[in-house]
């Protein structure tokens, strides 16, 4: 982590502990009215898949979950089939995950390969994605191999992470779109990270299914047999660009935290003592699809979680993977699998089937409109980037997200 990095997060940590010790608490300007077809229009939908999930540099997985040269992971985003893997330089590429002869998808799941061979007619690819065999090619004819490999994405790995752009032909800059974040997300350290478990949930349109990861709001009605019916509503928004991250202005209730990341515990300490671990602490935002969480149990760890649209207005895909910092031996494995469950449990059955039912109640048609408050900045903030990049074309995305970082 840089020094701008970790001033911008000594800012942040600053700003919460001021408000602690004079308990206020920062609120949006006022309450944001949103038309409530943009979660049931299915025009808009499609477009939404367009101009964000196909034009928008997408965060697609954790480098450890491409440790090795050949690991790869196969994975379908909004309807776009995707193979991301590790050549044998180590770097890590994604591709359209279509063969070039006769479209069909060349690689499933994830694993390790040197070769990726298309199941149809028996084109091979390597990890770089050269074409690198034609199935009988005496009798096949004149092929520019060269000019036949997988379709490659732009890609960017920083901070233990890999963001792709689903449009080959993108000039966007991705470092550009991040806004600085990427360097404060190197506190954690993700690039040496290992993958516990990872599961797919189903719920309902994308956007309704990522708003319960932008408030705290609902914490202590909701969650009230998870988290209990004390747990704090209450959240601090800080935005870089279009990405945030939310945090709270005490210790979080229910969880265990040790003393050296417990920011309140240090507040008395010189700041340039503070560790990067306590100044991390809170919920990332990676815009559009993206949460990150802190957990401890079992050791240090987090839950990221990814939201797809679906093939349809009403359907997504919440992707949660968690990652340990350590490897953990057998008493910590089960603690960690334990707050997995439990938060699997979390979002499955309780955050999910309330989109579900939102997404009924609002193909009604008959409300107009749903409001976010003052309390609720997060949901404004993420919301109105969407609009602004759904009004802003190609050669318009650069600027828009480096003006966007001086607001």
């Amino acid at each position: 982590m840089n020094a701008q990095a970790r001033d911008r997060l000594v800012a942040v940590a600053r700003d919460l502990l001021a408000h602690a010790r004079e308990q206020t608490t920062p609120l949006a300007s006022g309450v944001m009215e949103l038309d409530a077809s943009v979660y049931t229009d299915k025009d808009r939908f499609e477009r939404e898949r367009t101009l964000i999930f196909r034009r928008l540099p997408l965060m697609l997985a954790a480098s450890c979950e491409l440790r090795a040269p050949g690991d790869y992971k196969a994975m379908d985003v909004a309807g776009v089939p995707v193979l991301l893997v590790r050549g044998r330089d180590g770097v890590a590429r994604a591709f359209l995950n279509i063969c070039t002869h006769r479209g069909s998808i060349v690689a499933d799941g994830c694993g390790n390969a040197s070769r990726f061979m298309c199941p149809y007619h028996g084109w091979t690819f390597d990890a770089e994605g050269a074409l690198v065999g034609i199935a009988g090619r005496a009798d096949f004819g004149d092929v520019d191999m060269a000019a036949k490999g997988l379709r490659p994405f732009p890609v960017l790995e920083k901070a233990g992470l890999i963001w792709a752009i689903l449009d080959p032909a993108s000039t966007l800059d991705i470092g550009t779109f991040l806004s600085g974040y990427d360097a404060m997300l190197e506190g954690f350290g993700l690039s040496t990270w290992r993958v516990l478990e990872s599961r797919t949930l189903k719920g309902a349109n994308w956007k309704l299914a990522f708003d319960a990861h932008l408030d705290f709001y609902h914490l202590p009605v909701l969650h009230r047999n998870t988290f209990g019916p004390r747990i704090s509503p209450k959240a601090f928004y800080y935005h870089w660009g279009p990405h945030q991250r939310l945090t709270r202005p005490e210790r979080p209730e229910n969880r265990v935290i040790p003393d050296h990341a417990n920011l309140f515990g240090m507040a008395d300490a010189a700041e340039s003592d503070w560790p990067a671990e306590a100044l991390m602490l809170g919920e990332w935002i990676l815009f559009p699809h993206v949460s990150i969480n802190s957990f401890y149990d079992g050791g240090r760890g987090i839950l990221i979680s990814q939201i797809f649209p679906g093939d349809t207005v009403d359907e997504s895909w919440t992707v949660q993977t968690y990652l340990m910092q350590d490897e953990p031996d057998e008493a910590q494995r089960a603690a960690a699998l334990r707050q997995a469950a439990f938060l699997a449990h979390v979002v499955a059955d309780e955050d999910l089937p309330m989109s579900i039912r939102q997404q009924r109640a609002l193909e009604s048609g008959l409300l107009p409109a749903v409001c976010f408050g003052r309390n609720e900045g997060g949901g404004q903030q993420f919301h109105r980037w969407i609009e602004r990049i759904m009004e802003t074309d190609d050669a318009g995305l650069d600027i828009l997200f480096r003006d966007g970082l001086n607001e």
